[in-house]
């Protein structure tokens, strides 16, 4: 597991698979199985909701499928990335 004070590849590499499952089921690839239902009920719901367990907190990322399916792929990874590190955006 990691925690915030990971390294950053390492961090990187679990907001990076996060984001390529969300540009995947958002393009109606074919996902593992285990997955399926999840995706199913996130489409009913209009958004994806995931959490990511890491060994000083649950980040929890909940995001509208339009959002998704406007967002690129290093987008999402960056701002998961930005969540699991405590690093606030800029406003």
């Amino acid at each position: 597991m990691t925690t915030k004070n990971s390294p950053v590849s390492a961090l990187k590499a679990q907001a990076s698979a996060i984001a390529a499952m969300l540009k995947a089921a958002e393009r109606g690839e074919k996902l593992p199985v285990r997955y399926a239902e999840s995706i199913a009920a996130a489409r009913a719901r209009g958004s994806f909701k995931v959490a990511i367990a890491m060994d000083d907190k649950i980040v929890t990322v909940e995001i509208p499928w339009a959002t998704i399916r406007e967002t690129t792929e290093p987008a999402l990874v960056e701002y998961i990335l930005n969540l699991m590190i405590e690093r606030v955006a800029d406003q």
